[in-house]
């Protein structure tokens, strides 16, 4: 009789708990079967974070796996490992202490997180710097679309500036961290800056022009390139940029997938929101844990 694979139960689990599609759970099936292969029968227990880190090493030098592959993979038997404690057969999740080195995980178009510092700090002098150091922040901490930022309202900021609330495409709407980077910038514009734009025509919009107007999309665009340029990237930035970026630095340092793709409101979310909903403090807590500048 053939051994059961013992990855069997967990992918079960993926399906029938977490309702994963077939394509993910056949991108963890394959990141499975390769951390079975590099065990070499070793037990799970022994697996800690200079294991992995030598697994991530053979797939990258040997298999030739791509950053991209390499993240998604360490997402996989993170959460292998993670069902492992759930289910009792492991004391501890020595798993989750493993992170993809920096060098690795840059992606072709992506920012490294040094990129993303000088970047944030490089709002172009003048009277809207404050603003626009705030727009920067947001960006990156959110993880938002350009629309979505400078749609922004002041109602649209809960509990203490920790949560925003972000409009979505279709209508559809999403509670998103605020790190505390973001929140210091937020408070020293709302603080010193904003009440000196606001005029006749404001509305409650958060970022505003000089004649106290929501700022437009083409406005952030032309902050993002403008910045990019004086931090001294040597390449184009853009907003959307931010957001691949973002999701990319969540990921290879470990968050969960789920918890992403909700972070980032992707249209493919309603139909597996039945299966799991991740709560506003479930989504903080990861939120502090993997992001950058949280």
């Amino acid at each position: 009789m053939a051994q059961a694979s013992p990855f069997s139960g967990f992918l079960a689990y993926a399906r029938l708990e977490l309702g994963l599609s077939v394509n993910t759970l056949r991108n963890y099936r394959t990141a499975l079967e390769r951390l079975e292969r590099l065990r070499e029968g070793r037990d799970f227990a022994a697996l800690g974070p200079a294991e992995i880190a030598g697994f991530l090493g053979r797939l990258r030098d040997q298999d030739r796996l791509a950053p991209a592959t390499l993240a998604l993979t360490l997402v996989a038997w993170r959460m292998f490992s993670r069902w492992l404690v759930m289910e009792g057969r492991l004391k501890e999740d020595r798993i989750a202490l493993a992170a993809l080195p920096e060098t690795w995980s840059r992606l072709p178009g992506v920012l490294s997180e040094d990129e993303v510092a000088r970047l944030l700090e490089s709002a172009p002098p003048g009277d809207l710097q404050r603003r626009d150091r705030c727009a920067l922040e947001l960006l990156y901490a959110l993880g938002g679309r350009a629309s979505e930022v400078v749609g922004l309202g002041l109602g649209d900021l809960r509990e203490e500036r920790t949560l925003a609330l972000l409009h979505g495409k279709g209508g559809k709407d999403r509670l998103v961290p605020l790190g505390e980077r973001a929140r210091i910038a937020v408070a020293e514009y709302l603080e010193h800056l904003r009440p000196t734009l606001v005029g006749p025509d404001s509305d409650d919009r958060l970022l505003l022009t000089t004649r106290g107007l929501p700022m437009p999309r083409q406005a952030l665009w032309r902050l993002v390139r403008d910045a990019g340029r004086l931090a001294g990237l040597g390449r184009p930035v853009w907003t959307h940029l931010l957001r691949h970026t973002f999701a990319t630095h969540l990921l290879t340092r470990g968050a969960d997938l789920r918890a992403v793709q909700e972070l980032l409101g992707h249209s493919d979310l309603a139909t597996t929101q039945r299966y799991t909903r991740v709560d506003a403090a479930r989504l903080k807590a990861i939120h502090q844990r993997f992001h950058p500048r949280a």
